[in-house]
Protein backbone atom coordinates (compact mmCIF):
# COMPACT_ATOMS: atom_id res chain seq x y z
CA UNK A 1 0.00 0.00 0.00
CA UNK A 2 1.19 3.71 -1.00
CA UNK A 3 1.71 5.83 1.65
CA UNK A 4 0.59 8.95 1.21
CA UNK A 5 3.36 11.61 0.10
CA UNK A 6 3.23 14.94 1.74
CA UNK A 7 4.96 18.01 0.22
CA UNK A 8 8.37 19.59 2.60
CA UNK A 9 7.18 22.00 5.08
CA UNK A 10 3.31 20.31 5.49
CA UNK A 11 1.59 20.27 8.74
CA UNK A 12 0.79 17.36 10.49
CA UNK A 13 -2.15 17.48 12.91
CA UNK A 14 -3.76 15.13 15.00
CA UNK A 15 -2.98 13.36 18.06
CA UNK A 16 0.08 11.70 19.88
CA UNK A 17 -0.77 7.26 19.75
CA UNK A 18 3.30 6.64 20.35
CA UNK A 19 6.82 7.42 20.34
CA UNK A 20 10.10 5.69 20.27
CA UNK A 21 13.19 7.29 21.37
CA UNK A 22 16.64 6.12 20.65
CA UNK A 23 19.99 7.82 21.17
CA UNK A 24 22.47 9.48 19.09
CA UNK A 25 25.59 10.95 19.22
CA UNK A 26 25.09 14.24 20.36
CA UNK A 27 21.69 14.29 22.06
CA UNK A 28 17.94 11.89 20.85
CA UNK A 29 16.17 11.05 18.14
CA UNK A 30 12.42 11.02 18.99
CA UNK A 31 10.08 9.42 16.36
CA UNK A 32 6.30 10.02 16.92
CA UNK A 33 3.57 8.48 16.20
CA UNK A 34 0.30 10.65 14.61
CA UNK A 35 -3.23 9.64 13.32
CA UNK A 36 -5.23 12.69 11.96
CA UNK A 37 -8.35 10.44 13.09
CA UNK A 38 -10.26 7.55 14.74
CA UNK A 39 -10.17 5.84 10.99
CA UNK A 40 -6.14 6.09 10.82
CA UNK A 41 -6.29 5.15 14.29
CA UNK A 42 -8.02 1.40 13.66
CA UNK A 43 -5.82 0.74 10.57
CA UNK A 44 -2.76 1.26 11.58
CA UNK A 45 -2.18 4.39 9.14
CA UNK A 46 -0.30 6.62 11.41
CA UNK A 47 2.13 9.45 9.95
CA UNK A 48 5.77 8.59 11.75
CA UNK A 49 7.90 11.93 12.11
CA UNK A 50 11.08 11.84 13.37
CA UNK A 51 12.36 14.50 15.59
CA UNK A 52 16.60 14.74 16.13
CA UNK A 53 16.98 16.73 19.92
CA UNK A 54 20.72 17.80 21.31
CA UNK A 55 20.78 17.65 25.05
CA UNK A 56 19.80 21.80 25.37
CA UNK A 57 16.68 20.87 23.14
CA UNK A 58 15.68 18.18 25.13
CA UNK A 59 16.55 19.24 28.83
CA UNK A 60 14.24 22.75 27.36
CA UNK A 61 11.49 20.26 25.96
CA UNK A 62 11.54 17.92 29.27
CA UNK A 63 11.09 21.43 31.72
CA UNK A 64 7.93 22.20 29.20
CA UNK A 65 5.99 19.41 29.65
CA UNK A 66 7.13 19.09 33.34
CA UNK A 67 5.55 22.30 33.70
CA UNK A 68 2.31 21.45 31.48
CA UNK A 69 2.02 18.44 33.39
CA UNK A 70 2.01 20.82 37.13
CA UNK A 71 -0.37 23.16 35.49
CA UNK A 72 -2.75 20.11 34.44
CA UNK A 73 -2.28 18.84 38.36
CA UNK A 74 -0.43 15.89 37.49
CA UNK A 75 2.22 14.40 39.36
CA UNK A 76 5.08 13.31 38.06
CA UNK A 77 6.99 11.63 40.90
CA UNK A 78 7.26 7.68 41.06
CA UNK A 79 4.94 5.70 43.67
CA UNK A 80 7.05 4.24 46.27
CA UNK A 81 8.48 0.59 45.93
CA UNK A 82 5.04 -2.09 47.29
CA UNK A 83 7.26 -2.84 50.18
CA UNK A 84 7.12 0.57 51.33
CA UNK A 85 3.78 1.32 50.71
CA UNK A 86 2.62 -1.48 53.08
CA UNK A 87 5.10 -0.43 55.84
CA UNK A 88 3.87 2.79 55.51
CA UNK A 89 0.31 1.16 55.77
CA UNK A 90 1.32 -1.25 58.58
CA UNK A 91 3.04 1.61 60.76
CA UNK A 92 -0.42 4.11 60.72
CA UNK A 93 -2.14 0.88 62.03
CA UNK A 94 -0.39 0.00 64.51
CA UNK A 95 0.21 4.02 65.56
CA UNK A 96 -4.07 4.58 65.78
Amino acid sequence: MAQEQRPRGSEVTGALIGWERRGSRHGVVMTLQIVENAAQYQDHRYHRVSVALNDRQLRSMARDLARAARSRGLDLRARPPLRARIWTRLKSLVMK
